[in-house]
């Protein structure tokens, strides 16, 4: 009971200590008051050892002198109070924020298979291979990279990041605005791209010229539909429909597995960022070579033709064209990732920086980066390494 007691204590004293630090946080300003001050106090010193002890001016200097040293005290009670006030209101409206990254930080650890527990477990597996055992290959078990598992938390932490930069400014630093800005940027180019996709698809000429009328019959009553005239229904019904293919794209881009789904045949990885060739690297064809022989008529649309034609053209055009695309928007969409990667670093070592969220992130780093550090990864070491030498025993 009491060494319970004397760790509450200890972890209470701990917390507020991480929550005084709100108090000298930024730095910049306490330093540059300090600075600043102490030079006009040195300055008077001078003039004070100048003039003579018994003279008027003496006195004057004396009294700016000591007026500068209270000064400073004031000075610094009134920025720390000030700052400590805007750190713990920051400290309440980014809880979401900093939350965001630190999880999008574990996700990271875990799929590339950084964490201890896993370093563990590849040392006992590539021991119990060396000792002849039987490597059994696994596609789940395999690592990830940074960009495979930046694609992924997409959907969990671009709406965060989104709400803070549009709501929360004011409580971020100039770095973490900027970087946030770079992730806005670099998102609106994946979103570009979901919804070329959509709009590749028979979903969008369908919305723009054969829209749902019916659903007018859920918006309107039925005296109004009755008496609106048949363009204006249909320009209604279509407008309706475009909103629905918004809200399809967004209902892919808001959902992990809709995403990874919708992007399947895509290779967003390292490996889609370094396989693909630009233009200029590939191969050209020289005069020599004979072109392929392709029916000219097979994608010629200004012919008169039917509906039904025109579709099944329009398909088989919209799918060869995004066979030919994949490659690049592979690479695409690999990029973009990977500069996203790069600015949520940038936002993990600001955060750092900061009081009480930055001292959690660097014990959650500096727990993951050290190799089989701690009681866990010890025991999961250990009862790994039992259970492969019990199967090695076996054969």
């Amino acid at each position: 009971m009491g060494l319970r007691l004397v760790n509450r204590i200890k972890y209470r004293l701990k917390e507020a200590m991480q929550f005084l630090a709100f108090a000298f946080y930024p730095k910049t300003t306490l330093i540059a008051c300090a600075v600043l001050l102490m030079i006009v106090i040195i300055v008077l010193e001078i003039i004070m050892k100048i003039l003579p002890p018994e003279s008027i001016f003496y006195n004057i200097v004396f009294a700016l002198a000591t007026g500068a040293i209270a000064s400073l005290f004031v000075s610094f009670v009134v920025e720390m109070a000030g700052n400590y006030r805007h750190n713990k209101l920051a400290w309440h409206e980014l809880q979401d924020y900093y939350s965001a990254v630190l999880k999008y930080e574990s996700y990271k650890q875990i799929m590339m298979q950084h964490t201890p527990h896993q370093r563990a477990r590849k040392k006992a597996r590539e021991e119990f291979i060396a000792a002849g055992g039987a490597e059994e290959t696994n596609e789940y078990d395999q690592p990830k990279d940074i960009i495979q598992t930046t694609w992924e938390q997409l959907p969990e932490i671009i709406p965060v990041f989104m709400q803070t930069l549009n709501d929360k400014k004011e409580f971020l630093s100039e770095e973490e605005i900027n970087e946030l800005e770079c992730i806005s940027s670099e998102y609106k180019e994946i979103q570009f791209v979901i919804r070329d996709r959509i709009l590749m698809s028979s979903m969008t000429y369908d919305a723009l010229n054969h829209p749902d009328e019916d659903y007018l019959k859920s918006i309107y009553p039925g005296d109004v539909i009755r008496n609106m005239p048949a363009w204006i229904r249909k320009k209604l019904a279509s407008k309706e429909s475009q909103k629905a293919c918004e809200s399809y794209a967004e209902a892919i881009l808001s959902d992990a597995f809709l995403l990874s789904q919708f992007m399947e045949d895509y290779d967003i990885s390292q490996n889609g960022l370094d396989n693909y060739q630009d233009e200029e690297d590939r191969p050209k064809e020289t005069e020599e070579s004979e072109p392929e022989d392709t029916d000219s008529d097979e994608f010629d649309f200004s012919e008169p033709m039917d509906e039904e034609t025109f579709r099944a053209q329009n398909e088989k055009f919209n799918r060869q064209t995004e066979l030919e695309d994949r490659p690049f928007i592979s690479w695409h969409l690999s990029k973009c990732c990977e500069k996203i990667s790069q600015s949520i670093s940038i936002l993990e070592k600001s955060i750092r920086k900061k009081p009480y969220y930055g001292t959690m992130i660097e014990e959650f780093m500096g727990c993951e980066s050290k190799p089989f550090d701690g009681v866990l990864s010890t025991i999961s070491y250990d009862s790994e390494k039992k259970q492969l030498d019990k199967k090695l025993n076996k054969q």
